[in-house]
C-alpha cells in the first residue's frame, strides 16, 4: 500500500459548476467555481502548503482541474 508523505491534503469534492474543498488538517473549507480561475486558485493553495491534492473522478468534470495541477506539478490522487 502506498503512504501519502504529505503532511497536507487538499481534498476536493468536483462538480460541474463548483470545486468544494476540505484542507487537512486545518479544516478550512472553501467552495471555488469550476473554472480557470477556480483551478488557479487551487494551484496557489496547494503550493503555499505543500498540500497533495484528491478529487473523484465526476464524469470527466475533473479532467480540466487535474490538467491545472499536473502543469503547476503538484501531486494529485
Amino acid at each position: 500500500m502506498n503512504k501519502v508523505s504529505q503532511n497536507r491534503i487538499i481534498g476536493i469534492d468536483v462538480s460541474r459548476d463548483w470545486l468544494d474543498i476540505d484542507c487537512l488538517p486545518d479544516g478550512e473549507k472553501l467552495r471555488l467555481p469550476n473554472s480557470d480561475q477556480g483551478h488557479a486558485r487551487i494551484v496557489d493553495l496547494a503550493q503555499s502548503i505543500s498540500a497533495l491534492v484528491c478529487f473523484e473522478a465526476t464524469g470527466g468534470q475533473e479532467w480540466r482541474l487535474w490538467s491545472a495541477l499536473d502543469a503547476a506539478g503538484i501531486a494529485t490522487r
